[in-house]
């Protein structure tokens, strides 16, 4: 299945602190790092990096595609194995898009109340930043991918 001429094969591992969304066999695994989208396949090169908050594509074969909205974190590739560490990760349908969207108004609301007086107010405001586009994402990733 996802194997090259020697027989070499491709593993992926989706890992949040709280579970193992994915562990397998892979053909392509498709993600946004921070040097942009990135394809790995068997015997690709070496890579350590930032993962975005973005979607991740696991192909399995040809007609075989696992789909996840993930938080940032971290993405290494090594010796046929890509694992990918964030904090947050869910499938298209395991998204509760009017939570998501919540979450997006709450985090708007946090940007328009942080202080420009306030020496944390940067510190704050990339913190909130980021938690808006963690939740934009799970929107954006619910409704191009989810069923319904």
């Amino acid at each position: 299945m996802a194997e090259n001429q020697e027989g070499r094969q491709l593993f992926c591992r989706l890992i949040t602190p709280e579970q193992v969304l994915y562990d397998g066999e892979a053909k392509l695994v498709v993600a946004r790092i921070a040097d942009g989208d990135i394809g790995v396949n068997v015997d690709h090169a070496p890579v350590v990096s930032t993962v975005e908050p973005r979607e991740v594509r696991i192909y399995e074969d040809d007609d075989e595609r696992h789909v996840f909205a993930t938080s940032d974190g971290f993405f290494k590739v090594s010796e046929n194995l890509v694992q990918i560490l964030v904090e947050e990760a869910a499938s298209p349908d395991e998204i509760d898009v009017d939570e998501a969207e919540r979450r997006v108004e709450e985090a708007e609301n946090e940007l328009s109340d942080i202080s420009e007086e306030d020496e944390e107010a940067e510190r704050q405001r990339e913190e909130v930043e980021r938690r808006r586009r963690i939740a934009e994402n799970l929107v954006r990733v619910a409704r191009e991918y989810g069923e319904g």
